[in-house]
C-alpha cells in the first residue's frame, strides 16, 4: 500500500504541470492565477455583441481575420469541443489601472476591459496564445489580468532617410500593437550624408519640397491615423528644423546658414521663422496626435570661432524653440523637442511647457527637479542604428537592468520609480545609412527582438526566465497575423537562380538574370565555378545591381584617422548612405576584400554565404574569410553594364535564398 501511495505520489510530482506553467505573453502579464486546469478544444468560437459601435464591429472582425492568418480554427456556431470566447464590450472598470483588462481562460473564455484600448491589448494577448504552437489544441484555465505600469510605450521610426511605403507602415502599426506600444512616432524630414535628403509630406505651398522617392499623401496620412487608432495607437509627427534641414535649405537656398553648412537654416534671418511657420501651420491640423515634434536636435556650432557670435546664435537658438513652441500651441498642440539646447549658451531659457526627449543629455533628477515633462529617449541604450558600427541595443541589458528610470550608467542622474515628469520612454530606430542602407525587411527584422524586449519594460511587467530562456520564447512570437515586414518579402522562392552551362564574359560584357528581384537578402547562398581567362584590372564585376556588386578582383583602400590599408582579391561591396552610379561610388560604401585572388586558367569553385551581420568566402571548400558586414546578393546582372567585367567562365551558377533557421 506504501509503495502505491508512493509511487502515486512520484508520478504526481514528476508530471509537469501544464496549467501551473507561465503563459508566453510579451509583454508578461501583470497577474497570472492558474486554475490547476488543462482544457482542450479543436475550434475557437467567438461572440460580441453585433450591436456594439462600428468601431469595435471593425475591429472585432478583424481580429477574427487575424485568428484565421495563424490557422486557428475560427467557426460560427459554438460546438462542443470549442473555446467559447465571449468579448464583453460594456467597458468597466478593472482595479485602479488604466485600460487594464481580465481574460478568465477556460472552456467559456470571457473577456473583459476597462476602455477601447485595453481590449485591444487583450485581444493582442490572446493572438500571441494562440499563435504558439503549445496552445493550438489546449488550453491552460486560469485567469489573467493585466495592464500597463507607463502611459507613453513609444517607437520612433526614421521614415526619412530610408522610405517605408504606407503599406509597410502599417504593417509597422500592427507589430507596435503587438507588443502592446501605444505610440508611433514618426520622423518626417531629415537628411543623410553625401547629399541625400527629403521631406516625406506632400505641400501645396512648396511642391518642390516634397521627396520624389516616396512620400504621403495627406489622403494616406489620414488612412494611417485611423488605422492606428484602430490598434489604439497615435502617431505623431516631427518635422525636425533648424539643424538636419537640407531638405529646406534646398528649395530656399537663402536661408541657408551664414556660419554652417547647407543642413542648417540661419536662424537671424527672419525669413527663417517666415518658412518654417508655413511649413508648420500647413502640417499641424493634418495630425491628431496631442504633442507636435520641433525636432531642434544637433544644431552644431562648435565651427564657430568667434565667441560673441556663438553666443548670440546659441542664444537665438533657444529663442529659436520657444518662438515655434508658441506656434504649435496656437494650433492646439504641446510641443516636443530633442535636447540637447542646454549645450547651447545663452540664458534664455526654455519653456516649461514643452516636453524634452532627452537623448544626449541624461541628468533626469535635474529636469524632474526643474518641473519639466520629458521622455526617455537616451542614446546609451534605446538606439538602433541598422548597419552602423555605433550604437545598438543591447537586448541583455534591456532585459536584466535596465527600466524607464535609468537614462545612464549615473546613478546620480536616475529617477526614482514615480518620480514626477517622466512620460514614458521610446526606442528609437535611425535610418542614418540613407536610402540605400538596410532594406525595410532587413531593418524590421533586426528590430524586433529589442521591440519586444523594450516593450517588456516600457509595460512595466518583468519575465521571470533567464535571459536565455527569455530569447527561446521570445522566438515562438514573431509570426505576427497579416504583416509581411517580417518576411523577406521580394520573394517565396528558395531558389532565385541556377544554371549549369558555361557562361562565357569575354564574349559578353553583362548578362541580365530576369530573375524579377534584384537582390537577395540574408540569409543567402551563391555558389559557382569560375575559370579566369585573363588577368584582373582590379575592378572586374560577377554579378551587380544598383545596390550590391560581387567583383572576381578588386583592389580597395580602406582608410582611417590612422593609415590607409590597400586590399586585392575576391570581394563584395553594397552600397551606403547618398547613391553613386555604382554600389562602390554610393558616399561611403560598404565593403569586404577577401584575401584570395582567382588564379589565371584553373577553375576554382567559389562560395558566398551571406548571414545576419556577416558574410564568409570559401574557396574549392576551403574557409578563405569573413567579416562582420551584412551583404546583398545581387541578382540583377552577370558582368557589369556600366565598367569592367570579369573575364572568363562561369557554370555551375546557383543563388538560393537559405531559411532564417538554417
Amino acid at each position: 500500500m506504501k509503495k502505491t501511495i508512493l509511487s502515486l505520489l512520484l508520478i504526481l510530482f514528476l508530471i509537469p504541470s501544464f496549467s501551473q506553467e507561465r503563459i508566453n505573453v510579451i509583454p508578461a502579464v501583470q497577474e497570472w492565477d492558474s486554475a490547476g486546469e488543462v482544457v482542450k478544444y479543436n475550434a475557437i468560437f467567438l461572440n460580441w455583441d453585433k450591436e456594439a459601435p462600428e468601431k469595435e464591429q471593425l475591429f472585432l472582425n478583424r481580429f477574427e481575420q487575424e485568428l484565421k492568418d495563424l490557422n486557428v480554427n475560427v467557426v460560427e456556431k459554438n460546438a462542443k469541443n470549442s473555446l467559447f470566447v465571449n468579448i464583453d464590450l460594456n467597458y468597466k472598470a478593472i482595479g485602479e489601472h488604466k485600460n487594464a483588462y481580465r481574460i478568465d481562460l477556460g472552456r467559456e473564455t470571457k473577456v473583459e476591459a476597462s476602455s477601447y484600448k485595453a481590449l485591444v491589448n487583450a485581444s493582442r494577448t490572446l493572438l500571441q496564445l494562440f499563435s504558439q504552437e503549445k496552445y493550438k489544441q489546449s488550453f491552460p484555465k486560469g485567469l489573467i489580468t493585466d495592464y500597463p505600469k507607463y502611459g507613453k510605450r513609444m517607437l520612433l521610426l526614421d521614415v526619412t532617410r530610408k522610405f517605408f511605403t504606407f503599406d509597410e507602415l502599417k504593417d509597422f502599426i500592427k507589430i507596435m500593437a503587438w507588443a502592446k506600444m501605444n505610440e508611433l512616432h514618426l520622423h518626417l524630414s531629415d537628411n543623410s550624408w553625401g547629399g541625400y535628403s527629403a521631406y516625406r509630406l506632400e505641400s501645396e505651398i512648396y511642391p518642390e519640397l516634397t521627396a520624389k522617392d516616396g512620400h504621403y499623401t495627406w489622403e494616406q496620412i489620414r488612412e494611417l491615423q485611423d488605422f492606428a487608432h484602430s490598434y489604439g495607437i497615435v502617431i505623431t509627427p516631427e518635422i525636425d528644423s533648424p539643424g538636419h534641414s537640407l531638405a529646406f535649405t534646398n528649395v530656399r537656398p537663402d536661408l541657408k546658414s551664414k556660419w554652417l553648412t547647407a543642413n542648417y537654416l540661419d536662424i537671424t534671418n527672419p525669413d527663417t521663422y517666415t518658412f518654417m511657420e508655413e511649413i508648420l501651420e500647413e502640417v499641424i491640423p493634418h495630425f491628431d496626435a496631442p504633442d507636435f515634434h520641433l525636432g531642434t536636435d544637433e544644431y552644431r556650432i562648435n565651427r564657430i570661432k568667434d565667441d560673441s557670435l556663438k553666443y548670440h546664435i546659441g542664444n537665438t537658438f533657444r529663442k529659436y524653440i520657444n518662438y515655434f513652441n508658441a506656434i504649435v500651441k496656437k494650433n492646439g498642440k504641446q510641443t516636443r523637442i530633442w535636447s540637447g539646447f542646454e549645450h547651447m549658451p545663452g540664458k534664455t531659457k526654455i519653456d516649461k511647457d514643452i516636453v524634452i526627449d532627452m537623448w544626449e543629455t541624461s541628468d533626469a533628477q535635474d529636469k524632474s527637479k526643474r518641473g519639466y515633462q520629458f521622455i526617455n529617449s537616451t542614446h546609451f541604450y534605446t538606439y538602433i542604428v541598422p548597419g552602423a558600427p555605433y550604437y545598438g541595443v543591447d537586448n541583455r541589458f534591456i532585459y536584466e537592468e535596465w527600466t524607464p528610470e535609468i537614462f545612464s550608467d549615473k546613478t546620480e542622474q536616475n529617477l526614482l520609480t514615480n518620480s514626477p515628469g517622466l512620460l514614458g520612454s521610446k526606442m528609437h530606430i535611425w535610418n542614418d545609412f540613407g536610402p540605400t542602407g538596410y532594406s525595410t525587411s532587413e531593418i524590421t527584422r533586426l528590430s524586433m527582438s529589442s521591440i519586444l524586449i523594450f516593450s517588456e519594460k516600457m509595460w512595466g511587467s518583468q519575465s521571470q526566465l533567464s535571459f536565455e530562456d527569455y530569447k527561446k520564447d521570445a522566438a515562438k512570437l514573431n509570426r505576427i497575423p497579416m504583416t509581411n515586414l517580417l518576411d523577406r518579402n521580394f520573394t517565396k522562392r528558395k531558389v532565385i537562380y541556377a544554371h549549369k552551362e558555361d557562361i562565357h564574359l569575354e564574349k559578353e560584357k553583362s548578362i541580365s538574370l530576369n530573375t524579377g528581384i534584384e537582390n537577395v537578402e540574408y540569409p543567402w547562398t551563391l555558389e559557382m565555378t569560375v575559370e579566369k581567362i585573363k588577368e584582373g584590372t582590379k575592378e572586374d564585376v560577377l554579378f551587380t545591381s544598383e545596390l550590391a556588386s560581387i567583383y572576381s578582383d578588386l583592389e580597395y583602400e580602406f582608410k582611417s584617422k590612422k593609415d590607409t590599408i590597400s586590399k586585392r582579391g575576391i570581394a563584395i561591396v553594397r552600397a551606403n548612405q547618398t547613391a553613386g552610379d555604382s554600389p562602390l561610388t554610393s558616399h561611403r560604401p560598404q565593403v569586404i576584400v577577401f584575401d584570395y585572388q582567382i588564379p589565371l586558367k584553373r577553375a576554382v569553385k567559389i562560395k558566398l554565404i551571406g548571414e545576419q551581420g556577416k558574410t564568409s568566402l570559401y574557396v574549392d571548400g576551403q574557409f578563405v574569410g569573413s567579416e562582420n558586414i551584412q551583404m546583398l546578393c545581387p541578382v540583377s546582372t552577370i558582368g557589369n553594364t556600366k565598367g569592367k567585367t570579369f573575364c572568363g567562365k562561369i557554370k555551375n551558377v546557383s543563388i538560393v535564398q537559405n531559411s532564417v533557421d538554417e
